[in-house]
């Protein structure tokens, strides 16, 4: 599972990320489309990756970079987007307790992913 099929997955992602950045200069070399106001939402990109190693997972410590990197995207989104007042001045300590409550949970996540995994094979 983890060479052929996370290889597939990461090389769909990798496929799709590159024909959409092609896209998108098209479009800006076009007039089209304003790259400068595209460049703002980069931590997508970060969430799809997250998103990635998580389905499916094959061991807990790929679903603990799965979410810290979606957590991470989202804080950095919602700080650059100023969502609920946030900025990066004022909500750094989230990624403190983020941090945290990973370093917590990995041991958890990682032996309850692990032995499931066991019991499937």
């Amino acid at each position: 599972m983890k060479n052929g099929a996370q290889m597939l997955r990461k090389q769909l992602i990798w496929g799709v990320l590159i024909v959409c950045a092609g896209v998108f200069f098209l479009l800006n070399r076009e007039d089209l489309l304003d790259m400068a106001q595209l460049w703002r939402y980069w931590p997508f990109i970060v969430i799809a990756f997250g998103i990635n190693n998580l389905i499916p997972p094959t061991t807990g410590k790929q679903v603990m970079d799965g979410a810290w990197q979606i957590l991470f995207a989202l804080w950095f989104l919602a700080s650059f987007e100023n969502w609920w007042g946030l900025t990066f001045r004022n909500s750094w300590p989230i990624l403190i307790i983020v941090a945290g409550a990973g370093m917590v949970l990995q041991p958890v996540v990682i032996k309850y992913v692990d032995s499931n995994k066991e019991k499937a094979e």
